[in-house]
């Protein structure tokens, strides 16, 4: 491949005023240490189509340590493919080094190269030139070369046409292509949608076959993929172009399982609203987007749980946690992301509950303008009073007299409503009750001393009264019982100790319906008995009634017997509370803690 076309950067209409001054740093340093280098990728197409690339990407024929060498602000990061991060602040600029061609698989060494069982590249460090990285690249836009110290362009298979023509066309066999990086068919979904680009029927059709290629993908990387499909300012075309072609159901299967057609609902209204803020330069959060998109499965969780007669409260709880621990599964939500989910939701609640005391305290919450915004979107699916959204929207408009006035005629309403709720005991869809003590109607209560009240379960919260995913482990806390000696009567005095251990399979001291097991490990009828110390737990049989709630996929059967004799290569967890049952019957969500 030695015909390459150079092409003067100022012909092809780059604007230098658009490129980082670290990335420029970055390829003058390694140029002047006597490396190739140069801007490649789609920073390289988005300059030569006039618009302003989000990152950097840089090409070199330095290997990951020669980099590091060269750049004392750098380390050396990936397994599957080793690359630079080269940090400048808040900016990173990626340095990769020249692939060689990946036909000559088997005369290269195991930790150099590995394929797996469908054709995808497992590893891949071995080095190579640059005629040779041409290749590898996945579509011909995105093999441009250019070199900002010369200011030019290599062009050596044609991309400079692609784009004149707006066409994505592989580079090879979009077969061979997909297959060794399913990521790929995600980000053909991505440029179509962004740069209004067609795709070749081959690769199209190919999509549309083995799409279910990205099951085979970690789900950290998955996370990563979807930030840059719905962060890029075309997140609803992207969405339905997803939906179009069946990749969405390997992302957000539970969402795409509550998706109906041809009508708007949480992920296209959240979606739409991301669109409008990056056209306007406003900030974008993952948190939000991940909130709105798995709200959805968490609504129809917790109606069923209330309808099996599980406390308000508590149901939101199960619901919450279970949503981001089954998301989990597929894409990966960081510890720190699920924390900011949680507070998204719960903030949301106590905006609707409206207790006149926690006003100041939400308007100063730092996730209070992310939940109110999610308040919003749910106000205009009619899940929210309108009434409730333009209070809130007043009161952040208003002088501080005008907001003590408005906080003080909330004060006797929300009264009124509160003494209306314990009369005719309804629960309110829209609130969670945070100081109420909720007993169930089907159930009979404890004995006065040793009963667990809802917030009191170790299992369900965390210190700071907030359920945190992943919190809840076999054999820390037992599901209703609460801690000896912690539980306060109102007097202020704390308990005795009894030594009693409850009999319960719901949370806080209450018998839970069959089907609702708290911790989220057991499926089936979850109200088994526990005894005192020592006493032998009873395994009802598996109840259905819910596998509606989540469903099946082209990789596991949520309904998978011990007698199915293998595992499900994703696992897809049910209501009541979705435990995963491996060959031998154990819980396999309690081994591999997805936090």
């Amino acid at each position: 491949m030695n015909n390459v076309t150079r092409i003067s950067a100022s012909d092809a209409g780059i604007d230098r005023q658009a490129i980082s001054n670290n990335a420029l740093k970055v390829v003058g340093d390694l140029q002047k240490a006597g490396y190739q280098a140069y801007l490649v990728g789609g920073c390289a197409r988005d300059l030569i189509l006039g618009m302003k690339p989000k990152d950097f990407d840089v090409a070199t024929d330095a290997t990951p340590e020669q980099i590091k060498a060269t750049f004392r602000n750098s380390r050396i990061i990936g397994r599957r493919f080793k690359i630079v991060h080269v940090r400048f602040g808040y900016e990173v600029i990626e340095v990769a080094t020249f692939r060689a061609s990946a036909n000559d698989r088997d005369s290269v060494d195991s930790h150099e190269m590995t394929e797996g069982d469908q054709g995808q590249l497992l590893r891949d460090n071995v080095y190579g030139t640059l005629e040779e990285d041409v290749v590898r690249r996945d579509f011909r836009v995105n093999a441009l070369y250019y070199d900002p110290i010369h200011d030019e362009i290599l062009d050596f298979i044609g991309g400079m046409e692609d784009i004149k023509q707006r066409k994505l066309i592989s580079i090879g066999e979009p077969e061979l292509r997909f297959r060794e990086d399913p990521v790929r068919m995600l980000r053909v979904v991505r440029f179509a949608a962004k740069l209004n680009f067609t795709m070749e029927p081959a690769a199209l059709k190919m999509i549309e076959e083995e799409g279910k290629l990205l099951q085979h993908v970690s789900s950290a990387r998955l996370f990563e993929e979807v930030l840059k499909l719905f962060h890029g300012g075309a997140a609803y075309d992207t969405y339905k172009m997803l939906r179009k072609f069946g990749l969405f159901k390997y992302l957000f299967p539970f969402t795409d399982h509550c998706v109906l057609e041809d009508v708007e609902g949480m992920p296209e209204r959240a979606l739409q609203n991301t669109d409008k803020r990056v056209r306007q330069g406003k900030p974008v959060i993952p948190a939000f987007l991940f909130a709105c998109m798995m709200w959805d499965p968490v609504k129809a969780d917790a109606e069923v749980l209330m309808l099996d007669g599980t406390p308000e409260s508590q149901a939101w709880r199960i619901a919450m946690n279970d949503g981001l621990r089954d998301q989990n599964q597929y894409v990966a939500v960081p510890r720190r992301l699920a924390e900011i989910i949680l507070d998204i939701w719960n903030i949301h609640f106590r905006l609707i509950k409206r207790n006149p005391r926690m006003v100041k305290a939400s308007l100063s919450n730092r996730r209070f303008r992310a939940a109110y915004d999610f308040l919003l979107l749910r106000s205009t699916l009619h899940e929210v009073d309108q009434e409730i959204a333009d209070w809130w929207t007043k009161i952040q408009e208003v002088d501080p007299a005008e907001m003590e006035e408005m906080i003080t005629e909330l004060g006797q309403s929300y009264k009124n409503e509160r003494q209306h709720q314990h009369a005719d005991g309804e629960t309110n869809g829209n609130s969670i009750n945070y100081n109420e003590r909720q007993q169930s109607p089907a159930t009979p209560a404890k004995g006065r001393r040793g009963q667990a009240t809802p917030g009191q379960s170790r299992s369900s919260q965390s210190r700071s009264g907030q359920s945190r995913p992943g919190q809840s482990r076999p054999g820390q806390s037992r599901p209703g019982q609460s801690k000896p000696g912690k539980s306060k009567a109102r007097g202020g005095q704390a308990r005795k100790k009894t030594g009693r251990r409850t009999q319960s399979g719901g949370r806080g001291g209450q018998t839970a319906s069959p089907g609702n097991s708290i911790n989220g490990n057991v499926e089936g009828n979850s109200n088994s008995q526990r005894g005192r110390r020592g006493g032998q737990r009873q395994s009802p049989a598996a109840d259905t009634r819910y596998s509606h709630v989540r469903p099946k996929d082209d990789y596991g059967n949520f309904q998978q017997t011990p007698e199915d004799g293998e595992k499900s290569q994703k696992k897809v967890k049910v209501r009541h509370k979705r435990r995963v049952v491996g060959p031998q019957g154990e819980s396999d969500i309690d081994k591999n803690p997805h936090f």
